[in-house]
């Protein structure tokens, strides 16, 4: 099965997302993709503390989590990824990873970003990104928890 969902949340791990959405999509794993982070073994010890029991949690950089998809390691679970930046999601759909949608969850309106919603603020360059994803045929959708309705989202 592997993603069920991609969501650009600058928080990456966080109650939300461990109590509503894990359960609401029935994730396996959580899987935060990001350069900088999967470095931190301190950050990722206490990210991994929130994971609910049961589920599995990944916290690796761009190019493992494309190696890892490819040689199939996900292909049983129901993978929840998270990024920080859209521009992380491209380079994992170019290196063949599969993404069937992406929510904005939480951007936060500072360094130059322009609000969207209540929770969502751009930049000209987060913007151009996810142009790009709805290029390759990417649907992009605003949902703060699962309950709320989806907003497509056009960039």
């Amino acid at each position: 099965m592997s993603v069920i969902l991609a969501r650009v949340d600058q928080r990456l791990i966080h109650g939300l997302i461990v109590n509503q959405w894990a359960q609401a999509l029935q994730i396996k794993r959580f899987m935060v993709v990001d350069d900088e982070l999967s470095t931190n073994e301190a950050i990722k010890a206490s990210m991994r503390m929130s994971k609910p029991a049961g589920t599995g949690m990944s916290i690796i950089n761009t190019e493992k989590a494309i190696t890892n998809f490819n040689a199939g390691k996900y292909d049983n679970q129901r993978v929840f990824v998270l990024v920080k930046e859209p521009a992380t999601l491209i380079k994992l759909i170019e290196g063949g990873v599969k993404i069937p949608k992406v929510d904005l969850g939480i951007l936060f309106n500072e360094s130059g970003r322009k609000p969207v919603t209540k929770f969502v603020a751009l930049d000209d360059e987060e913007r151009r990104d996810l142009q790009i994803l709805e290029q390759k045929n990417v649907p992009l959708v605003i949902q703060y928890v699962p309950t709320d309705p989806e907003e497509p989202f056009k960039a």
